[in-house]
């Protein structure tokens, strides 16, 4: 345990994330679902102000380095009161909108498990899909964790 706080505050303090709203408390709580098991390696946190049109954008992608044979999980939580938050994870053979996997924050598993086939770049958003929501503040944390090594 002790290490997965180190792991997660040093990440917290190099993390180049421009969105300083969603509290270091936030993050811990978010990672609470990976137990003692799971290392923790990156946080995605996105935090918007109040749009005021629905052409705003509504999120934000990242992209992160997985390596063929690993297992990772990828976790999601919601700061805001809008429930219309989706988590997708893709690269440049498929589309945004045909992942590979996603979660949304309403489902009572917030979290997926993805087992690496290929190493290489993928990309990793945070969407508020309600392009209705105006006036509100958003905000949402994902998690990447690394759970284990296997053999492909």
């Amino acid at each position: 345990m002790t290490r997965l706080i180190l792991i997660l505050l040093l990440s917290f303090f190099i993390s180049k994330s421009e969105a300083q709203e969603v509290s270091r408390n936030s993050i811990f709580d978010c990672a609470s679902v990976f137990g003692d098991s799971i290392t923790f390696l990156n946080d995605f946190t996105v935090s918007k102000p109040k749009r005021k049109t629905a052409d705003e954008p509504n999120g934000q992608e990242w992209e992160v380095y997985l390596m063929k044979g690993t297992v990772y999980r990828f976790a999601l939580c919601n700061y805001s009161t809008d429930k219309h938050i989706i988590m997708k994870l893709y690269d440049d053979t498929v589309t945004e909108k045909k992942p590979y996997r996603l979660v949304y924050a309403e489902s009572k598993k917030t979290y997926f498990d993805y087992v690496c086939k290929k190493s290489s770049v993928y990309k990793v958003s945070i969407r508020f899909e309600d392009k209705k929501i105006t006036g509100k503040e958003l905000a949402a944390i994902g998690i990447l964790g690394f759970i284990r090594k296997i053999k492909i």
